[in-house]
């Protein structure tokens, strides 16, 4: 028996805004995630900077590492939970 037309419009109505949610969702978790990746790149690259343009071979040389270490590492780090934060929310 087919459902009547006022409650099979409601139901796609009521499916529409739920997806119009999800895709907007969807939307700012990628861009906080993308956000993320250029926090941690820029962090890495003044570290980088910084090592250059210090004296002090203390300095230069750990912050040199840490700003490899940093970026790198943070950008792939955030990569992988976003990866898991999608698969959690069925967008991949």
């Amino acid at each position: 028996m087919p459902l009547p037309t006022a409650l099979r419009d409601e139901l796609a109505a009521n499916r529409r805004d739920e997806r119009e949610l999800a895709e907007r969702d969807k939307r700012r978790g990628i861009a906080l995630w993308i956000l993320a990746c250029c926090g941690w790149s820029w962090l890495g690259i003044f570290c980088l900077a910084w090592s250059m343009h210090t004296s002090d071979m203390r300095y230069a040389e750990p912050a040199f590492w840490a700003g490899l270490a940093i970026g790198n590492g943070g950008v792939l780090f955030t990569l992988l939970a976003a990866y898991r934060w999608g698969e959690r929310h069925g967008y991949w």
